[in-house]
This record gives C-alpha cells, sequence and structure tokens, in this order.
C-alpha cells in the first residue's frame, strides 16, 4: 500500500496543482492527506488535489512521486479510478445522497454535507452561485455573477441552515454549487 502524487502541473488559484493518490484505499488516502496537511475540502472523489506548496509536507508524509502517466495507471490498477465520463454521475449520486439526507428539495446541481470534498466551480450562468462554509457558527462565502445568484444562495443557504438545525445540529456545513430555474 502505497500513496503517490504527481507533479504539478495544472494552473488555478495562482498556483500550480497536482493529484495524490492511493494504489489501495480511500481510507489510506484520507490518512495520507491528513499527514501532509491537505484540507478535507481537496478531495475530488478519486484523489486529492494539492498546492506545489505542499510538496515538502507530501515528501514528509511518505508519498511516492511519479510522472502524471504513472499516477494514473496506479489509480486504474487500483479500482478506485471514476472515469472522467463517469465523474458527473458520481457527483450527482453524492449530491442526490446529502439532499436525501436532508430532506432537500429540489435537489441543487452539486451539493457536499459536510467538509470532505469540494462542489463545481461556480458555472458562467447569469444566477449561478457556489456557497462554502467551513463552520456552521461562521458566514458563508458566496460566489456569484449577480445580485440573483447572491440572494438564490443566500435562500438556500437558509434552508440548509434551518434543515441542519431541525437535525440537531449547528447549521449547514459544506458546499454547494446551483444555477436557480430562472422565472
Amino acid at each position: 500500500m502505497t500513496t503517490f502524487a504527481d507533479t504539478p502541473m495544472w494552473p488555478r488559484h495562482g498556483t500550480l496543482w497536482g493529484h495524490l493518490i492511493s494504489d489501495a484505499s480511500l481510507a489510506e488516502l484520507h490518512e495520507t492527506a491528513v499527514r501532509a496537511g491537505l484540507p478535507p475540502r481537496a478531495f475530488d472523489l478519486d484523489h486529492y488535489d494539492w498546492p506545489e506548496s505542499s510538496l515538502p509536507a507530501l515528501r514528509a508524509a511518505g508519498v511516492q512521486l511519479v510522472d502524471n502517466r504513472e499516477l494514473t495507471r496506479r489509480l486504474i490498477a487500483s479500482g478506485l479510478r471514476i472515469p472522467l465520463r463517469d465523474r458527473a454521475a458520481a457527483r450527482a449520486r453524492r449530491t442526490a445522497e446529502h439532499a436525501a439526507e436532508l430532506g432537500l428539495e429540489p435537489v441543487p446541481r452539486d451539493l457536499i454535507v459536510g467538509p470532505l470534498g469540494h462542489a463545481d466551480p461556480l458555472p458562467d450562468v447569469a444566477g449561478a452561485f457556489r456557497l462554502s462554509r467551513e463552520d456552521p457558527a461562521a458566514s458563508a462565502r458566496v460566489e456569484a455573477h449577480d445580485a440573483a445568484g447572491r440572494e438564490a444562495a443566500q435562500a438556500l443557504l437558509a434552508r440548509l441552515d434551518a434543515l441542519c438545525r431541525a437535525r440537531g445540529e449547528a447549521g449547514f456545513h459544506g458546499q454547494v454549487t446551483d444555477v436557480p430555474a430562472q422565472g
């Protein structure tokens, strides 16, 4: 059982990003990510995204560095890989499960309850929004292109908070990306 990382080469947020995988289990992957100090929100279905500044921590956590082809080969061989063609369906299943646990209708485009994983980026569509909250006692971070998106995000956050409080929780903790129906 080993965890592997490739060379950071994907630009986003002003840095280069790489991927961290396990050849054995998601549990091993999560344990390594904790040892390397990667935040839970960096998890993306079958791997963690990591910024190039995390390379020393990954090495200290015992991660083996490989090129991106070797990383992909090992992820496929592990049986943990979610192919690109199946990723949207996997996100939709996760979203539906999390919405059902809360009793949330309608189901948003992408929903994560809790700290593990990250929702899709903000779509370039009028009214779209992306909100995240790492602590139910803190304010949420809202990204939107317009006032309609900000209002839709605040309305959904109020519903999510109410549903979480009805379950005995302090409020919503997680992420949502959605494009509400216009009308």
